[in-house]
């Protein structure tokens, strides 16, 4: 009686399932998903840009390209062209006519392609040095539909001919570690100008990504000092361990000093930073390096 009772247990359960996995079929079949064929929504490429403006009296205005995109659907070129119009958002800092221009206003997304660049004037000639403002521009319209995420805020960064924001060519790079030295880097550097004479350096040797820095440079006498907080106070950290310069560090290999902490204003634009910095895992352990950067013109 007992293994009868458990087979007709078992086979009551098996019926159950039967039966629920074919009310699942059927409550799927009266509600099909379709995947690929959603809404195609338009917006900016970015939600955010910034544009520096190195500030001549002799051009009043630049012209910049913003990229439109969609997604949806299948996420693949369409076959049909799609519109975009868009306009400067009424809470946009910088206004239309005073800081910017738009001339067109719709563009087209080519079938077979995904983007499109939208134009704008940027009226160089009535902005003021580090009085960073954005443009705010939205997408009101499209031949598609348009994404909740519909804007984008362009910071137009104003700064004057001194300036030492820009992307640096690494003409020396030296690494040390350990009272040896390891290697020479080369690349790239990018320097973004925070406020007058203080800057924000992207990141260090090797190491790009989460290793910035500031740095501080006296007008007078082009001395450059390697700040050893960042904006908000706080200890500024390279690769883990707390950043060196030389008001307040030991430095093993290389030579911290006015000499080698400078900046030299070129006539055409080619501006020369040197710095050194480095990180502290104490004595006998500093990792230090030497930097002479070139801006690209």
């Amino acid at each position: 009686m007992k293994k009868i009772k458990f087979i007709r247990t078992f086979f009551v359960l098996a019926l159950g399932s039967l039966i629920t996995l074919s009310s699942c079929d059927a409550l799927l079949d009266d509600t099909k998903i379709d995947f690929g064929q959603g809404p195609i929504l338009a917006q900016f490429e970015n939600t955010t840009d910034e544009l520096n403006i190195i500030l001549d009296p002799a051009v009043t205005s630049i012209d910049y390209e913003i990229p439109i995109t969609f997604f949806g659907g299948k996420n693949v070129p369409l076959d049909r062209d799609v519109t975009v119009t868009i306009a400067a958002s009424p809470d946009s800092p910088a206004k239309e006519g005073v800081e910017f221009e738009l001339g067109e206003t719709t563009f087209t997304i080519p079938a077979g392609e995904k983007t499109a660049n939208a134009s704008i004037v940027v009226l160089t000639g009535n902005l003021v040095p580090f009085d960073f403002k954005d443009i705010v521009l939205e997408i009101v319209e499209s031949s598609e539909a348009v994404s909740d995420v519909n804007s984008i805020a362009l910071t137009l960064k104003a700064l004057p001919e001194t300036t030492l924001a820009g992307t640096y060519d690494v003409e020396v790079g030296e690494y040390w570690n350990s009272g040896s030295f390891i290697a020479n880097y080369s690349g790239t550097v990018s320097i973004a100008a925070v406020s007058p004479d203080l800057y924000k350096h992207v990141g260090i040797a090797f190491w790009p990504d989460d290793n910035d820095f500031y740095f501080t440079v006296d007008p007078d006498t082009n001395v450059i000092t390697v700040l050893d907080t960042d904006l908000a106070g706080e200890p500024t950290l390279l690769n883990g361990s707390p950043i060196m310069n030389c008001a307040k560090s030991v430095f093993e290999m290389v030579t911290c000093d006015d000499t080698t902490n400078k900046q030299t204003l070129m006539s055409d634009g080619k501006h020369i930073v040197e710095l050194t910095t480095g990180y502290d895992r104490g004595t006998g352990a500093t990792r230090e390096f030497l930097e002479k950067l070139v801006r690209q013109n």
